[in-house]
């Protein structure tokens, strides 16, 4: 395996070749240490789901010119690209050229694509969030978190034995589909709040839609000493929902838990630190990271509501249980640097975020230590296009509308078309313009 890691690193590095054999690039995914590898399936989601390997991020080539900045940000950085086949025709082949001309640099596709990396015998699974979702498994198992079943939890509640359910969901998804009587504090947030057991038999019960988030969130709790006895809803609001109990839509949390001090929150923050060594950056630290071309940088603020003031800089705004939930979708490349940026006071949500993120072994990660200023974060990655056109501001772009000779086409996000569009807008997919050409005629902009 060595010696196929030191070939892989060795045709990923020369810029000989324009392809990856599949048993190189699984050289370089099992490699440690492992060096910086972005692995993109460029399929869109519904293949994706149904195959590809453990390790590879879906960024659908659909949508790849709007995600690439943030999911890869490091221009620089070896990327691997595959679709099915791998044809000359196909998304890998449009996606290279896509990234050539965005600026990246170190740019292959998977020799055979998917149907290669299979048919030699190498590991595909189905499924979406699947790193994630196989990893709390393993987390229950290795910390021993007890799950409460559906049937048991219906049984306390009809018994009348003392029991607070809260679910670790963003407030959106709480307020779609929830449990009758449930709480609401996401993620990280749930390690902030005090917990005060309502006599002997109480039971704190951690839930989410199916379990990972519920999982990670009892188990936390229970690391951290804040419910030394809490459990997580098997399967919850799914299986709830599956055997026919009543759940509540638009819903409203129930009283939230209160909020524990800053003073107790730094103590429980700083044993968390100790106990697992878990590495802390300061500014010095981030300033050397942002100088290096050679290593990517991720900065993540995993506060609940995002900071103005980062407007324009790389910081992401993405609150601890998301960021690691959607680890998938929000991290490209593999061996990166991560620092989680925290209130200064406490940085409890940080140092949760990276004790798990830590053991998903996918990225270094660092707590910030100090309050981070805008000044001190690198600027937000920005494309370098060549032939871009020039731009058309409000004003003349009113001025061809009350001629009648333009055609208007939005390439943004579907989602974003579907919330609001300019009068008459078309809608085209970046990486599919070939419509287009019906509208391109003389005398029409």
């Amino acid at each position: 395996m060595k010696c196929l890691r030191l070939a892989a690193l060795a045709e990923m590095n020369s810029g000989a070749s324009t392809t990856i054999a599949p048993v190189r690039l699984q050289a370089l995914l099992l490699a440690e240490p492992a060096g910086e590898l972005a692995l993109l399936d460029v399929r869109e989601t519904r293949w994706f789901v149904q195959r590809h390997p453990n390790l590879a991020r879906n960024a659908p080539l659909s949508g790849l010119e709007l995600q690439i900045g943030a999911l890869v940000p490091r221009r620089s950085t070896p990327v691997v690209l595959y679709d099915d086949y791998n044809a000359a025709d196909g998304a890998a082949q449009a996606a290279s050229a896509l990234l050539a001309r965005l600026g990246y640099t170190d740019v292959r596709t998977l020799d055979g694509g998917l149907q290669r990396w299979v048919t030699e015998g190498l590991p595909a699974i189905d499924g979406y969030g699947t790193l994630v979702k196989a990893f709390g498994d393993r987390a229950r198992l290795h910390y021993g978190t007890p799950g409460l079943p559906i049937d048991a939890l219906r049984a306390r509640q009809r018994e009348g034995l003392p029991t607070t359910l809260v679910d670790a969901r963003p407030r959106v998804e709480f307020e779609f589909l929830s449990l009758p009587g449930a709480r609401n504090h996401a993620g990280t947030e749930l390690a902030l709040r005090r917990f005060e057991p309502d006599g002997a038999e109480h039971l704190w019960a951690i839930n989410c839609f199916s379990r990972t988030r519920g999982i990670i969130g009892a188990t936390t709790l229970r690391l951290l000493g804040r419910a030394p006895d809490a459990v997580f809803v098997e399967d919850g609001v799914m299986a709830w929902g599956l055997q026919g109990a009543p759940t509540v839509q638009n819903a409203v949390p129930d009283d939230e838990l209160p909020p524990e001090s800053p003073e107790v929150l730094r103590r429980i923050a700083d044993e968390l630190l100790e106990r697992f060594a878990l590495p802390v950056a300061d500014a010095a630290q981030l300033a050397n990271w942002r100088a290096d071309d050679t290593r990517t940088l991720y900065l993540f603020d995993v506060r609940p509501t995002a900071d103005p003031t980062f407007a324009g800089t790389a910081v992401q705004q993405v609150p601890g249980g998301q960021l690691f939930m959607h680890f998938e979708n929000l991290v490209g490349t593999h061996g990166a640097r991560i620092v989680l940026i925290d209130d200064p006071a406490h940085r409890l949500r940080a140092a949760v975020t990276s004790f798990w993120l830590t053991q998903l072994n996918q990225a270094e990660v660092y707590v910030y230590d100090g309050a981070l200023s805008p000044e001190q974060a690198p600027p937000a990655p920005a494309a370098t296009v060549t032939d871009a056109p020039k731009p058309l501001d409000p004003e003349a772009l009113a001025q061809l509308r009350r001629n009648g000779a333009v055609t208007v086409i939005d390439v943004g996000a579907s989602l974003d078309y579907e919330r609001g569009h300019l009068p008459g807008a078309l809608y085209m997919l970046p990486a599919s313009l070939g419509p287009l050409a019906a509208h391109a005629v003389a005398g029409r902009t």
